[in-house]
């Protein structure tokens, strides 16, 4: 195995055989002598004889007069058209009316490599306007250069192949999975560094820019940095990104444009509404369920993902998944945030409802696009079904709504929907409009206990969560909580005392419930005691109290 770098720069000589060169049409009929030495000897440069002229190593002299003796330096071959006798080199004889001028130009650009980087660019230009993709592009780059190939973006996802047997495509694939393994920062160079038995990788760059537009992967001879062929290979990968990058930015901005008038309320019509989502290849005409996401890097509260490439590689799974298992759904990234209308399917949604296929989904997203941004976290959020085209805005509306309660309740990287969501909904308006009020409202129910269990490392903001949890059931909490029932009953009293709220008044239990709520809204969390559990019905247990 082994990797290496190469731009596009001007054409370098590269040696040719004496075979290579009478396989050119310009040397048409010409003969060797002796021919055995057709395979052995290679040319590197074409000189004139001329006494003046620079001496080249492993040079092929032209000479209209014959063979000349001696020999310049470096001549390693003479093309004449005069009989040689013993030269001591081997001589390329070609036709009388075969004129110089043509010869020597199909020579020196041969040579030079301009022929090749002619033959590359024109097999990839004939893919490129047949519209083959990336795809047509590898089939092209197998016939250039006689082997096997696998073109590879910067986050190793298969552009294209050609000519892989089975073994040598699941290698790709194990090697693959192995640099994902090390995370979102680098994925090339563990992939280049691990390398495939066999293989060469090369990493493709095109001069004087800074996107990356493959990584090529070949069984076989390795290829030269010096390769034509490579850059011509690069420029056409670029140019199919860019291509690529037109389309989708345009249809992402047809999408983003009904999304946006749907977020802000505008009155749009039911008809045209339709319409246009129709052009887009989704089908509301029945209402959708709206599921909305956003990434996060749970190492940095807050952050925003705005690195486009990742964006754009998530988006694309995304999609394929929506393919697979929800066809003419309507997706789009809209600042920062992953929207989805999912149209009713009338013929799976008799069995489960349309709310529990979305949930399901969901979940495949989740497993689906966890490789595609690893070490970031993925939280979706789900509305319910919307029967109405023009109410599709307050079903997005909803899925927001549902994925900040997610978040604030610690369930980043879950799927959250609306109607579990309950009360925390009303809570969360007045957090989100007079948070003061929901301050106050914590300060007045769960503050007191959470300061005292803070001070004395006890479980009375636990204690009353499970209680409430479990419907007031003492039996249920105390084994819950491995406590024993008198432990659980003064805990209560406890709290009784310190919030001023009786729980076993219905008023006082719904303010304590809300309290929770509030207090979870707002982040606040009781580290749990620094204890071993003890096993119910044990002394240890019997002994405990809050």
């Amino acid at each position: 195995m082994s990797t290496r770098t190469t731009s596009r720069t001007a054409a370098t000589s590269a040696t040719k055989s004496l075979a290579e060169l009478l396989a050119l049409p310009a040397l048409a009929g010409a003969t060797l002598e002796p021919d055995g030495t057709r395979d052995q000897v290679h040319v590197g440069a074409v000189v004139l004889d001329d006494p003046a002229a620079r001496p080249e190593e492993a040079a092929l002299l032209v000479s209209v007069a014959g063979v000349p003796d001696p020999l310049p330096p470096g001549v390693v071959a003479v093309l004449t058209r005069t009989a040689s006798g013993d030269a001591g080199v081997p001589v390329i004889r070609i036709p009388d009316d075969r004129p110089w001028g043509e010869v020597i130009a199909a020579l020196q650009s041969f040579i030079s490599g301009q022929a090749r980087e002619l033959e590359a660019r024109d097999a990839l230009r004939r893919v490129l306007i047949a519209g083959l993709g990336a795809p047509g592009i590898a089939e092209a780059a197998a016939e250039v250069l006689g082997s096997p190939v696998a073109i590879v973006d910067e986050y190793l996802d298969i552009l294209g192949s050609a000519r892989l047997t089975d073994v040598r495509a699941d290698a790709l694939a194990d090697a693959i999975e192995e640099a994902r393994t090390h995370g979102p920062a680098s994925l090339l160079g563990p992939f280049t560094q691990a390398g495939i038995t066999g293989a060469h990788i090369v990493r493709l760059q095109s001069t004087g820019v800074d996107d990356l537009p493959g990584v090529l992967v070949t069984w076989g001879t390795q290829p030269a940095a010096s390769d034509p062929a490579l850059g011509a290979l690069a420029d056409a990968l670029l140019v199919e990104r860019r291509r690529e990058d037109t389309r989708v930015d345009t249809e992402a901005r047809l999408r983003g444009e009904l999304v946006e008038e749907l977020l802000a309320g505008e009155v749009v019509s039911r008809e045209s509404l339709v319409r246009r989502a129709r052009h887009l290849g989704a089908d509301l005409s029945a209402g959708a369920v709206a599921l909305v996401g956003r990434l996060q890097d749970p190492h940095e509260d807050g952050r925003v993902i705005t690195d486009p490439r990742l964006i754009r590689r998530f988006m694309q799974q995304t999609r394929g998944v929506l393919e697979l298992h929800w066809p003419k759904a309507l997706v789009d990234w809209h600042e920062g945030l992953l929207v989805v209308l999912l149209p009713h399917r009338s013929e799976a949604a008799r069995e489960e409802g349309p709310e529990a296929l979305a949930h399901t989904l969901a979940r495949r997203l989740l497993a689906a696009t966890g490789p595609t941004v690893p070490g970031l976290t993925l939280t979706l959020a789900l509305s319910r079904q919307q029967d109405d085209p023009e109410r599709l805005g307050s079903a997005i509306d909803e899925a927001q709504l549902a994925l900040s309660i997610g978040e604030k309740l610690g369930r980043a990287g879950e799927v959250v929907t609306f109607d579990e969501t309950g009360t925390y909904k009303l809570l969360f308006q007045v957090f989100a409009d007079r948070p003061e009020e929901l301050e106050a409202f914590y300060e007045q129910t769960m503050a007191p206990l959470v300061r005292y269990d803070e001070q004395y490392q006890t479980e009375l903001v636990a204690t009353v969560s499970t209680y409430l949890d479990l419907d007031c059931n003492l039996a249920a909490t105390a084994q819950t909580l491995y406590t024993h029932r008198h432990t659980i009953r003064y805990r209560l009293d406890r709290i009784a005392e310190l919030a001023g709220l009786d729980i076993g008044k219905t008023d006082d239990r719904e303010k304590l419930s809300l309290g929770l709520k509030a207090m979870r809204l707002l982040g606040r969390r009781v580290a749990p005691p620094m204890r071993e559990k003890p096993q119910h019905g044990t002394k240890a247990a019997r002994g405990a109290r809050g």
